[in-house]
């Protein structure tokens, strides 16, 4: 009669811990002795990315799995495991993922150590979950404040096919938006260059020497002071949502950097509701759209829009 299998104690190397030697990583991420980690590695009860790894010394990377195969750990304390994420899409070839409110998309240099930004979270979680580390490539990016809708490449196959997507238009980036104010127009096209506002570090403007920007705006509903607007994106630049719409007058809600005035929100309310672009597998059309944020759905009520195909 087979024996059973080993339970598996699952370790995965996190940021600041990638470049770590096994037999120095496993005792400070599992609590057990260095002896007794060596002692684990020879026996080879210890495995990388799902194969069996013997080299004391072997560096690692940030996301591999360490898997210890051992019935007699008892540990002191259960090993870090990422939260778990929900994402909107996933294939063999992309992964979409709903980004909250001040995450940032990927790490910066004024990063915190604890913070985990999508893209290590979603790494670290898949990694987790497939018991080795994916490969995983960021797309395109949303500011820190802003929530909505990330693309990352799943798969080296992808990526020159979203790369050409976005460089030649071929996707469709729609926000919902809630700005100060009612604009006179029911709709219209922003055509403004953009560029860095050399009086701000962290801020942009629209300037003739900047690049060019395109946004196409509906207004979805007016309230006394405020109104709902749906944003559709022909570039991407920077900022380009604020910018554009600070340029028509009226800021996105609670936007300080860019001229709101309104202090009762608790960042700019603008959120990335949809993308539509060619699926980097079959060119066949993709359409994708984020769940709205109960910070902005409260505000609509009854006017909260579907979708933003029904708009158009």
């Amino acid at each position: 009669m087979q024996a059973n299998p080993p339970p598996i104690t699952r370790l995965l190397v996190r940021p600041g811990q990638g470049g770590s030697r096994l037999d120095l990583f496993l005792p400070e991420a599992s609590g057990l002795s260095r002896r007794r980690s060596r002692a684990l590695i020879s026996e080879g009860a210890v495995w990388r990315n799902g194969q069996a790894l013997r080299v004391q010394s072997r560096l690692l990377d940030e996301g591999d799995v360490i898997d210890i195969l051992a019935s007699d750990l008892n540990l002191d304390t259960p090993p870090w495991r990422p939260e778990d994420l929900n994402l909107v899409f996933e294939d063999r070839w992309l992964a979409v993922a709903n980004k909250k409110a001040g995450v940032l998309t990927q790490p910066s240099e004024n990063s915190r150590s604890e913070e985990l930004a999508l893209d290590q979270h979603l790494l670290l979680w898949m990694a987790y979950r497939d018991g080795q580390r994916p490969f995983l490539r960021t797309v395109h990016r949303l500011d820190r404040l802003t929530s909505g809708l990330v693309v990352f490449a799943h798969n080296p196959q992808a990526l020159p096919a979203l790369d050409r997507s976005w460089r030649s238009g071929k996707v469709d980036r729609f926000y919902l938006v809630l700005v100060e104010g009612c604009p006179e127009e029911d709709s219209g096209v922003i055509d403004a260059p953009i560029g860095r506002d050399r009086r701000h570090a962290w801020r942009f403007e629209v300037d003739q020497r900047g690049k060019a920007a395109r946004t196409h705006f509906q207004v979805l509903h007016r309230e006394d002071r405020w109104s709902a607007v749906l944003c559709r994106l022909e570039t991407g630049r920077t900022h380009q949502v604020r910018v554009h719409l600070a340029y028509l007058g009226h800021p996105v809600l609670g936007d300080h950097l860019y001229g709101s005035s309104t202090r009762d929100v608790p960042r700019p309310l603008l959120h990335a509701w949809a993308l539509a672009f060619p699926h980097p597998g079959d060119n066949s059309p993709l359409r994708l759209t984020a769940p709205i944020p109960s910070v902005i759905a409260a505000r609509l009520g009854k006017h909260l829009p579907p979708d933003p195909w029904s708009l158009q």
